[in-house]
């Protein structure tokens, strides 16, 4: 509750928002307030994969200098080199020449038409949110063992997946509430006042 009662209910936002800073128990209010309303989460254009045909999209939490998609990529560099080479080969395809079409993915592997994929190579996976033939958004992954059947029994691959669902989400609620917009070519219209609460 605000520390004192704002007794004219009239007010214009200017003027109320001028009498509250009057008020210092209410600045630190007034800070929690805005940065709910801002966007703390980005979403980051990766251009060595965008082209033509599709544009990669990935996430960058606040503070961190590295996209979902960065951490997966560096953190399975030295056991699993070759497979993540072909893994950003198919990237950079379907972002120049054939899109982000179906086959390329493993679907279903979130809720119910939520759009979480799974980008596959062996024993790889990269859980990302496939809105069209234009569109991904990568989140993260990691190595499926051979002697699993489904991700969940996997508490580090089940984390992933888990992360990617909430991260959808997130992004098909701003569809939903046109805080987001996927233009015809892949690119992204977003609004300033987007919410990303992941």
């Amino acid at each position: 509750n605000l520390a004192t009662p704002i007794s004219n209910p009239f007010l214009c936002y200017e003027d109320l928002f001028a009498a509250l800073l009057e008020i210092p128990e209410n600045l630190l209010l007034l800070t929690l307030w805005f940065k709910k309303i801002t966007n703390d989460t980005n979403i980051i254009n990766i251009e060595e994969f965008s082209g033509r045909k599709a544009q990669i999209y990935s996430i960058m939490y606040e503070g961190d200098d590295m996209t979902l998609m960065d951490h997966f990529f560096e953190d399975n560099s030295e056991e699993h080199q070759e497979d993540l080479e072909e893994m950003a080969s198919k990237l950079r395809v379907m972002g120049n020449d054939f899109g982000c079409r179906s086959h390329y993915f493993k679907e279903n592997e979130g809720a119910p038409a939520d759009g979480v994929v799974a980008l596959r190579y062996h024993q790889m996976r990269l859980y990302c949110l496939r809105y069209d033939n234009t569109c991904i958004f990568i989140g993260s992954g990691g190595y499926k063992p051979p002697d699993i059947r489904a991700y969940q029994e996997d508490p580090f691959l089940n984390s992933k997946a888990e992360e990617m669902k909430k991260i959808a989400a997130c992004i098909n609620k701003a569809i939903i509430e046109k805080d987001l917009k996927v233009r015809d070519d892949g690119t992204l219209d977003i609004s300033e006042f987007i919410e990303l609460e992941i």
